[in-house]
């Protein structure tokens, strides 16, 4: 009846190890620049007054930025040892 989330994927595993770097480096970069934001000193919200040129939207600026930046680290983690065990699985079964 319940499944795990990687038998929903399908034996691709290196879509799902692609998908996994992807996620994880997204997610890393959101709060590197979260990071590099608070370290300007000021308000993290403010960012956008502060370079009205520059898209900020996806930089984090309160707990459910922060939330969402770290899951997408923790699942692309993952995704990517998701990944690497299915293609272990796969060459293992192929000897």
């Amino acid at each position: 009846m319940f499944q795990t989330l990687t038998q929903w994927f399908p034996a691709t595993p290196r879509r799902l190890v692609q998908a996994g770097f992807a996620m994880f480096f997204i997610g890393g970069a959101a709060l590197f620049l979260a990071l590099l934001a608070g370290l300007g000193g000021g308000d993290v919200a403010a960012l956008g007054a502060r370079y009205p040129d520059l898209p900020t939207w996806f930089v984090p600026e309160g707990p459910a930025g922060y939330t969402t930046a770290c899951m997408m680290v923790c699942w692309g983690v993952w995704a990517m040892g998701s990944g690497l065990r299915l293609a272990r699985e796969a060459s293992a079964g192929r000897r």
